[in-house]
């Protein structure tokens, strides 16, 4: 791909970054991304197959086990959820590290998932009239976008962290630097 064409879409809003990513900041970051979903939705996924196992009175499926624990708005919940660490990961650069890419694309959507999430978990909560479909279909989409920006994050946060060999090898250049100048002064 030519650099010119790699600069045009390094412009694009929230996506353009991915051209500097390797597959290891993919891979990193779908492990990561794998043990955080399955970890914090455990109460979903784990609820469905106790919901199941335990209803001996009807035909219940598996499936309809795990919708009834999604049914009430949880999962605006999980996707505010998922979106919290995104926005230590987006704002602070720890040292050696690069800026956060499309750092401002990225809080903006945070910020729209979490207020639209927000209000209508609170709605439901609060028992105000809703229209079930809507509101979960509407949860699901806020939760597939938060994985999805979660994702996006994580493959940004790999990708702009030094390699552990690169930081080992500046270590030890400025360790050498630093004896090198007190040897000189004690000289």
């Amino acid at each position: 791909m030519s650099r010119t064409y790699q600069n045009q879409i390094r412009q694009i809003p929230l996506l353009g970054p991915l051209v500097d990513c390797h597959l290891r900041d993919h891979a990193d970051a779908l492990t990561q991304t794998f043990i955080v979903l399955l970890l914090s939705t455990a109460p979903l996924w784990l609820g469905g197959l106790v919901i199941y196992g335990v209803n001996t009175q009807n035909n219940l499926t598996l499936m309809e086990a795990f919708l009834r624990t999604m049914e009430h708005g949880e999962l605006f919940m999980y996707g505010t959820a998922l979106l919290a660490p995104m926005f230590w990961v987006a704002l602070v650069d720890p040292p050696g590290a690069r800026i956060f890419p499309s750092k401002i694309p990225h809080m903006v959507l945070i910020a729209i998932i979490e207020l639209i999430a927000s209000v209508f978990f609170g709605l439901i909560v609060a028992g105000n009239p809703v229209k079930p479909g809507f509101t979960f279909h509407l949860s699901v989409a806020v939760f597939w976008t938060s994985l999805f920006l979660l994702y996006l994050g994580t493959v940004y946060h790999s990708n702009r962290l030094p390699s552990a060999s690169d930081a080992f090898k500046q270590d030890e250049t400025d360790f050498s630097k630093a004896y090198g100048e007190h040897r000189d002064e004690r000289s």
